[in-house]
This record gives C-alpha cells, sequence and structure tokens, in this order.
C-alpha cells in the first residue's frame, strides 16, 4: 500500500468537512481555505495544516514545539500553527 500524502489527507478531511451545512471553502493569500460559518479555519501550507486557534491554545502548541507559526510572505500568522504531519499511522488523526 502507498503511503498518502500530506495533500491527499489534508483533501480527505477538507471533504469531511465541507459536508456540514455551515462550512464552505475559499481562497485566502492564494491558498485553498476551509470555512465556518464564514470565518476562515484553516488551510494547507508547505505540507502543513495550519489551523487558526484561540490564543492560549495556539501559544500552547507553539511553546511544546507540537507546531510553528506559519508565514505569508514575511508575516507570521497571529493565532495560527502550522501542524506537520506526523510519520506515524496516526498523523491524519492528529490532524482531525
Amino acid at each position: 500500500m502507498t503511503a498518502r500524502t500530506a495533500r491527499e489527507i489534508f483533501e480527505e478531511l477538507a471533504a469531511e468537512h465541507l459536508t456540514r451545512p455551515e462550512a464552505g471553502r475559499r481562497s485566502m493569500f492564494g491558498r485553498d481555505c476551509l470555512m465556518m460559518d464564514g470565518h476562515n479555519i484553516a488551510f494547507f501550507h508547505d505540507d502543513r495544516l495550519a489551523l487558526r486557534l484561540p490564543p492560549d491554545k495556539a501559544a500552547a502548541m507553539l511553546a511544546s514545539g507540537e507546531a510553528t507559526t506559519p508565514l505569508m510572505g514575511k508575516r507570521a500568522m497571529r493565532n495560527w500553527v502550522a501542524v506537520p504531519l506526523s510519520g506515524d499511522p496516526a498523523g491524519a488523526e492528529h490532524w482531525r
């Protein structure tokens, strides 16, 4: 069996997300972004899942090394984190 790429896993999760009536998808800064209730909440960024989180959750993930801060050009995106796909079989579940 061939391992799925990070992009393929993102697309699977996006398809699940889009089954919700309040969910949507649009472009943000040239990136394919998932939305909830009209707000951007996630996008695929350099083989990572970028998520907009409450400030305390984002700070905790950054402090633990579980995530990094995504950049748009030279600008750090506040309250967003970029989570890499772990190499183990549970990697997709971690993104979920």
